[in-house]
């Protein structure tokens, strides 16, 4: 149950889509480091966002149904002066849509302000057009996502391309700080921890509105002017992503097209603008089960970032784990519990850049995932900072210093139990719009020097073609080969914030 073997069976579920969104590309993307933002910004247009949750149901049977009456019972983050920006997106780009829905609804709620943060930026940033005309061979001049013959805005994503996009280039002085990928609800995803009902909810109380993967039309119906869904199905064609922004035990079971076993509802924020479903929200029961759950925090708290793998699309496992796994064991037959529990995989990336370190950001694999970070002096010099813990839920996570810490050339050491995830290598590709499939490229340009995985006591660098044999990965069984990676791991996914 590793989690990019979840990524990827959850990313399937997001593949083609219909005739307002296409998602669920697996992409590579990453971009250079140390360089200024290159994108376009472009700031919100839309409409103020909704201060209160009546507002969606004025044309509503109110005789049938009057949501939030029983706050005991039921919850809004709107109500909550959490309201975001109802987006009206084109072909494509839920997940971005949706994924800036909750960085507004977090930042609102620990900061109280609502971010300027346009989904079509991040878009932009993880794909990229490459000329073909005349013959001319295509150039790869950044590590990102190359397309051809079709906008990236018709493509699909997912929050680990939302994540690299904003981790070490900030947009509109925004960084991501958090990308949690909480679970899965009422189903079980290979790698992903299974959700109840209040774990949901209490996850929506303390972090504001969720990202969730669900097919958008299916099962859907008006009962007394609320539209509804109720999609017994969803884990097998979830086509889309939306945002849940609060809940009601109270909504009736019978106004479902596919009636409920009981009375419960998520209220679901769409990107599809204010004229679908309720001014662009609905109801969805909570009998649906839900393949993912995830969401995405910003911050303003750091200058500049340097990264030189930000999308996770290999990992290295653990000595422990290579062998369970050479041994016979599908991926299926390896537990959350044995990764987080497993032996440590140690990577190093040096760095020669000046500045004042203030957190690292990186990658856990499974949720209560041990890990260490040591910031060493020069290459491989003494350690100047350490810290140690674990996170209640798997993603992206920045780790403040205790106190920033002014560097040159430095080093940066992560230490985690069982898997560590890294860039990949250049792969070709295709992505999927909703009628048609492209060719693309995914450039990754990882240099010799620059990073390492220990191996034993020895460091050796991931461009080293034996790596691979000396970690016993090619002994591993065909499942585990999408996870691991096939020739270079790349540079491991750190990044450093500098205040």
């Amino acid at each position: 149950m590793l989690s990019s073997n979840f990524k990827r069976t959850a990313a399937a579920f997001l593949v083609i889509a219909n005739a307002f969104s296409v998602f669920g590309l697996t992409a590579c993307s990453k971009t250079e480091p140390e360089s200024e933002t290159k994108a376009k910004v472009t700031h919100e247009t839309t409409a103020v966002p909704v201060k209160n949750a009546d507002e969606l149901f004025a044309g509503c049977d109110k005789e049938y149904f009057v949501p939030f009456k029983d706050p005991s019972r039921s919850y809004c983050t709107i109500n909550d002066g959490l309201g975001t920006t109802l987006w009206s997106q084109g072909m494509g780009g839920c997940y971005s849509y949706s994924a800036v829905s909750t960085m507004q609804s977090g930042y609102l709620k620990t900061n109280g302000e609502l971010p300027d943060i346009n989904p079509v930026d991040i878009i932009n940033r993880i794909y990229e057009s490459v000329d073909t005309k005349d013959g001319k061979e295509p150039q790869y001049k950044e590590e990102k996502y190359y397309i051809r013959n079709v906008s990236a805005l018709d493509l699909g994503g997912d929050i680990y391309r939302v994540a690299g996009s904003m981790c070490a280039d900030p947009l509109n002085g925004y960084l991501i700080s958090e990308a949690n990928v909480f679970g899965s609800y009422k189903t079980s995803v290979n790698g992903a921890p299974e959700l109840s009902e209040d774990d949901v909810k209490n996850i929506i109380r303390k972090r504001g509105a969720v990202s969730l993967a669900i097919h958008y039309s299916k099962d859907c119906t008006y009962t007394g002017g609320f539209y509804t869904q109720n999609h017994p199905d969803n884990v097998k064609d979830a086509n889309h992503v939306a945002t849940i922004v609060g809940w009601d035990d109270d909504f009736p079971a019978d106004a479902f097209n596919i009636p409920a076993s009981r009375n419960g509802a998520w209220l679901v924020q769409n990107s599809f603008g204010d004229f679908w479903g309720n001014s662009g929200f609905y109801w969805i029961s909570y009998d649906t089960p839900i393949p993912e759950f995830n969401n995405c925090s910003v911050t303003r708290e750091y200058s500049s970032a340097l990264s030189y793998g930000r999308y996770p699309e290999k990992a290295l496992l653990s000595s422990d784990i290579v062998e369970k796994a050479a041994d016979g064991n599908s991926s299926s037959g390896i537990s959350i519990e044995d990764i987080a529990g497993s032996k440590e995989v140690t990577a190093a990336t040096v760095y020669d850049h000046k500045g004042k370190i203030g957190a690292i950001g990186f990658w856990t694999a499974v949720p209560d995932q041990p890990y260490t970070i040591e910031i060493l002096d020069g290459r491989f010099g003494n350690v100047l900072a350490s810290k140690s813990g674990k996170f209640e839920h798997m993603g992206y996570h920045t780790v403040k210093l205790d106190t920033p810490l002014k560097v040159k050339e430095f080093t940066v050491v992560i230490k985690v139990a069982g898997e560590l995830l890294f860039e990949g290598e250049p792969a070709e590709m295709n992505v999927h719009t909703l009628f048609q499939v492209f060719p693309a490229h995914y450039e990754a340009k990882t240099e010799p020097g620059r990073s390492f995985v220990k191996v034993g006591e020895e460091w050796v660098d991931v461009t080293d073609p034996a790596l691979k044999t000396r970690l016993g990965i090619d002994k591993l069984p065909q499942d585990f080969v999408r996870t691991t990676f096939s020739v270079t791991p790349g540079d491991p996914c750190i990044t450093v914030l500098f205040i």
